[in-house]
């Protein structure tokens, strides 16, 4: 006799934002199988986050320069990938900018922020050591927020997949990865965040949205967003919204950054990762890319 068949959507406050999960499959395995979801980016929330104090980024940040410090697989494989792309795009993506953030106040600040830009450390000066450790050759400060979101949906699709599930949805704030059915997509047009732009109907990859309606604030008599530029060491604004679509959260989360960041060097980095980019802004819609997941269409 087959095993019945139903879904299961479930919603919780992880990783700053809404976590849902919606799965379909056998109906004993459901709720064991989204558990074990969330209970991934929960793991992932507690290693990865900025406010933590005990959290791997947390003693990162907290370590003088020279000190090694051990961390956990899952945050060692997160930056040698993050510094897999800092050196693909010179930089332009970088995880060493929270003293940026602290200093406009996207993050709570910490004692011994430096003021002075040419002094801060940049992505060079965090040695990733065998073994899973980790030392700073100059000191500076980590914040994993624009790639580890991406990361704890993949681990979260990974749980489902092992329960054996026919079709799975993770949805982090606009982080998304799924497999099974066919998902259409929506994202908020920038300049008119109530309304929605349907950007195409995907299969089986994930799917990350960037953009600053929604973060933005006063800031030395400017508006800032929470989007860093290394090479100014200052907060820039979006004025877009920017989509990429790639066949893993972690690498369509970064990407973002890096559409934004990089213009040049943008197309060669999307094709090198399977990964295409959609921008909205007051121009319209236009694609960059041409690595789209085998199962992905456009509309």
């Amino acid at each position: 006799m087959p095993l019945r068949s139903s879904s299961l959507r479930r919603a919780r406050p992880l990783l700053g934002t809404l976590v849902e999960i919606a799965a379909t499959g056998a109906s004993a395995s459901l709720p064991a199988a989204l558990d074990a979801a969330f209970a991934a980016i929960e793991r992932i929330d507690r290693l990865m986050s900025f406010h933590a104090p005990h959290s791997d980024v947390s003693r990162i940040n907290a370590a003088d320069a020279g000190c090694e410090i051990g961390v956990d697989p899952h945050t060692s494989h997160v930056l040698h990938f993050a510094r897999t792309l800092s050196e693909l795009s010179n930089g332009a993506f970088d995880v060493t900018i929270a003293d940026v953030l602290m200093r406009d106040d996207f993050l709570p600040r910490q004692d011994g922020v430096v003021a002075d830009t040419a002094a801060a450390a940049t992505f060079r000066d965090l040695v990733l050591l065998p073994d899973d450790r980790v030392r700073w050759r100059r000191k500076g400060w980590i914040d994993l927020g624009g790639i580890a979101k991406g990361y704890a949906v993949d681990c979260a699709i990974g749980a489902l997949r092992a329960h054996g599930l026919a079709s799975g949805v993770v949805n982090a704030g606009g982080d998304l990865r799924f497999f099974g059915e066919p998902q259409p997509i929506h994202v908020r047009h920038p300049d008119a965040p109530a309304s929605l732009v349907p950007v195409g109907v995907f299969s089986d990859c994930a799917v990350a949205t960037s953009s600053g309606y929604f973060s933005e604030r006063m800031s030395g008599g400017g508006v800032t967003e929470p989007l860093v530029d290394p090479v100014r060491r200052a907060c820039v604004r979006w004025r877009q919204s920017v989509t990429v679509v790639a066949p893993e959260g972690m690498t369509a989360d970064a990407l973002t950054k890096i559409v934004r960041l990089a213009a040049q060097a943008a197309p060669g980095i999307l094709e090198r990762f399977r990964a295409q980019a959609i921008v909205i802004d007051s121009r319209g819609m236009r694609q960059c890319g041409v690595g789209m997941p085998a199962e992905a269409t456009a509309a």
